[in-house]
């Protein structure tokens, strides 16, 4: 079966409907084109958190995670185990931006 996606259905919503839409594909990181299909697909779409607030936290904790090392590699404090730390972190970034991914290919 072939991915590529050359038919169409029009289909019109009320201004109430096409906000919700747009929300809940915003909350899941969607296009509401992907998340409309992918509710018609599986008969509905779980959004078990919120993955924009998850990537914003996590930009957060990226930026003073760098903070800190532009801080310990000019010796204005000591850092421990900061490496570990850094690599945790991606470990995570990486499984959430694949789950999110994975979910924009379905």
């Amino acid at each position: 079966m072939s991915n590529k996606k050359d038919r169409a259905f029009t289909v019109r919503f009320t201004e109430g409907q096409f906000h919700h839409i747009a929300e809940q594909a915003d909350r899941a990181i969607m296009s509401p084109s992907n998340y409309i299909r992918a509710a018609a697909m599986r008969g509905r779409v779980n959004v078990i958190l919120d993955g924009k607030s998850v990537a914003r936290e996590l930009k957060a904790i990226g930026n003073n995670l760098n903070q800190l090392t532009v801080l310990a590699n000019m010796g204005q404090i000591n850092a421990v185990y900061l490496e570990q730390v850094h690599d945790d972190l991606s470990k995570l970034y990486d499984a959430f931006f694949a789950l999110a991914d994975k979910e924009v290919r379905q």
